[in-house]
């Protein structure tokens, strides 16, 4: 691969995970009166340090876009559905960024849309995933990212199935099953799946020439 778009994809997959991780970290440690093992990110972007989250998720989504793009010609050749979806990501996480939540039940056309770049941003990154691994697998470099990338989908998926299922259905929800840690799962999504851009953009920093061009 060109040297020059390993180094592009590493830069723009690190530090969007490292902006999404410390502004959803920093906003729950500074937010007054805010738990994060129950309350929701959404809830701190909500908040009087909601700009953090709202930072972080607008670079980590604009460098998903970017390192999505680059993946597409980095991977091993292959059909395009994997960054394509990661695309999607990207643009969810936009939509998260830009339209703010409800407080209660979702009434507003901000609110839906924020919570559909939530939702729909997830499963597009777990499923793209599945395709991204199968391209993987067909560079023998790349090939020992495939299980991990695959692991990642799958716990992304229960991850986010266990939320949608018994977590809180919108910012101050206390009725759902798991709403006293809803907080806490929606965390652990957050970490799995930005954890893997970090983790695939490392490996890229340190190897920039591992495999040929993809078409």
């Amino acid at each position: 691969m060109p040297a020059s778009y390993a180094r592009l994809a590493a830069t723009a997959a690190i530090l969007g995970g490292v902006f999404v991780l410390l502004g959803v970290g920093i906003s729950g440690v500074v937010t007054p009166g805010y738990d994060a093992t129950r309350d929701l990110i959404s809830a701190a972007q909500l908040g009087p340090h909601g700009s953090l989250v709202t930072l972080g998720l607008t670079a980590g989504g604009a460098t998903t876009v970017v390192f999505a793009s680059l993946l597409q010609r980095i991977l091993p050749p292959g059909n395009a559905i994997g960054p394509a979806l990661l695309v999607v990501r990207g643009f969810g996480t936009l939509f998260a960024a830009a339209f703010l939540a409800d407080v209660g039940p979702v009434h507003t056309l901000s609110g839906l849309l924020h919570v559909l770049g939530f939702i729909g941003g997830s499963l597009a990154f777990g499923i793209g995933l599945f395709f991204l691994a199968g391209r993987m697998n067909e560079d023998d470099t790349w090939q020992r990212l495939a299980p991990y990338t695959v692991v990642t989908a799958l716990a992304s998926l229960a991850i986010l199935g266990l939320f949608v299922a018994l977590g809180p259905r919108y910012v101050g929800d206390t009725g759902a099953p798991l709403s006293s840690v809803g907080g806490l799962i929606q965390r652990f999504l957050t970490v799995t799946t930005w954890g893997w851009n970090i983790v695939i953009g490392g490996w890229l920093a340190m190897r920039p020439a591992a495999s040929p061009v993809g078409t």
